[in-house]
């Protein structure tokens, strides 16, 4: 299966939830909030679910974003309904749809979609990623003083010990890089290194929803391992991806 029936599917919803978003939204409370994002979630699994199940009916679905750990064997769609869901609700433009065909417990086809900018990412395993159609490759970096590096906000449910390590790797990759961004969502991030605009991203954590930003970015020559530098894999405690000639370099700094 090539990614061309999923980049439609993924337009698609994109269109439904742009008809949601305004630029000028401010939700007044906690309530309302919450009911936007599920509502906006809600918007896009409308969409998505009837297309992809045409597109892989033996496939199953999960759209849980902040799931972890390994999923049974066979083909499982992984989708992340609106990544950056928050921002879209406050009127901000940095959200995207993104999905992801796992089999086997590894990611074969990824789409990114960042509906403001009209940027539509995708990968397949072995075939190279794209945006718009054009091939992307990962940054020539071989420095991190030159670099661009980021990571993302944490998941729920983390103690004390967590942020503070979190707090140390920023510190520790500030002191290292040219410019290090804490921002959400994590796909944008992970596509910005797959189009080669930043040289790397990290994560203390690793949920399901990632694997379509992390094969973009292997897709377009980068590396991506957890952060005792074995590759990653859907089940990874943390990870890297970086370009390769930052990657050695990055990890020695956020494991010193």
């Amino acid at each position: 299966m090539t990614h061309e029936p999923l980049a439609a599917a993924v337009r698609e919803a994109g269109a439904r939830m742009l008809e949601r978003y305004a630029a000028g939204t401010r939700p007044p409370g906690l309530p309302e909030l919450l009911a936007n994002l599920q509502d906006n979630d809600a918007a896009v699994v409308e969409v998505l679910r009837p297309a992809l199940a045409r597109l892989r009916p033996e496939a199953r679905w999960l759209d849980d974003e902040h799931g972890s750990g390994p999923l049974d064997p066979g083909e499982w769609w992984l989708i992340d309904p609106v990544g950056g869901n928050v921002n879209a609700v406050h009127g901000m433009p940095d959200w995207n749809i993104g999905v992801s065909l796992v089999r086997d417990g590894r990611p074969v086809l990824a789409a990114l979609y960042f509906p403001v900018l009209d940027e539509l990412f995708t990968a397949a395993e072995g075939g190279g990623a794209f945006l718009n159609g054009v091939p992307l490759r990962v940054s020539a970096k071989t420095s991190l003083d030159g670099s661009l590096a980021g990571t993302g906000q944490a998941q729920p449910g983390h103690d004390a010990g967590f942020f503070e390590r979190m707090g140390k790797s920023f510190t520790a990759m500030s002191e290292a890089a040219l410019y290090v961004r804490i921002s959400v969502p994590v796909g944008h991030q992970l596509a910005q290194v797959a189009a080669g605009r930043m040289d790397l991203h990290w994560q203390l954590d690793n949920v399901r929803s990632h694997a379509a930003g992390v094969l973009l970015v292997q897709e377009a020559g980068g590396v991506v391992t957890d952060l005792d530098g074995k590759p990653w894999d859907l089940t990874s405690e943390s990870y890297l991806a970086a370009a390769p000639g930052v990657h050695a370099a990055a990890l020695a700094v956020l494991t010193r």
